[in-house]
């Protein structure tokens, strides 16, 4: 079982208190890009270049902080643009997780969700995985 699959095969519980590290929310939204367009074979999916992108650069950006903040070499000016561009980076990747999970729902002729619910249901994830994970669960048992 590759890792996109087994991280969402979680227990909305155990997610919940992973997400306390701050990258395992990241990976959740690659996993739920990945293996929700796996079945599509329309060219219209999300581009994994992309994705990549607007995964890989928060996730440098926080362990960089991370370091920076450990070593005490924090200087606000100039790490304020690389956290704009991260957050929008996570911004973006939040649009495109819930537009995933909308086409894969409409491909497989499954009750739709609401394309607003989904994204603020992503982006306040404490509150949102208890609403998501199992419906993502359920996917992943049917993409199987």
């Amino acid at each position: 079982m590759n890792i996109t699959k087994r991280y969402l095969s979680k227990t909305p519980k155990n997610l919940f208190w992973l997400s306390l590290l701050g990258i395992p929310y990241l990976i959740w939204m690659y996993s739920i890009g990945i293996e929700l367009n796996k079945k599509n074979t329309e060219h219209n999916g999300m581009n994994k270049i992309l994705l990549n992108i607007l995964v890989g650069y928060p996730m440098i950006y926080l362990i960089s902080a991370w370091i920076l903040i450990l070593t005490g070499n924090m200087n606000m000016d100039t790490i304020l643009p690389f956290h704009f561009g991260a957050m929008f980076c996570i911004f973006l990747l939040m649009i495109l997780t819930s537009r995933t999970i909308i086409k894969f729902e409409k491909r497989e002729k499954l009750k739709e969700s609401s394309g607003i619910g989904l994204f603020f249901g992503i982006w306040c994830y404490f509150i949102g995985i208890w609403y998501i994970q199992p419906k993502l669960n359920e996917y992943i048992k049917w993409i199987e």
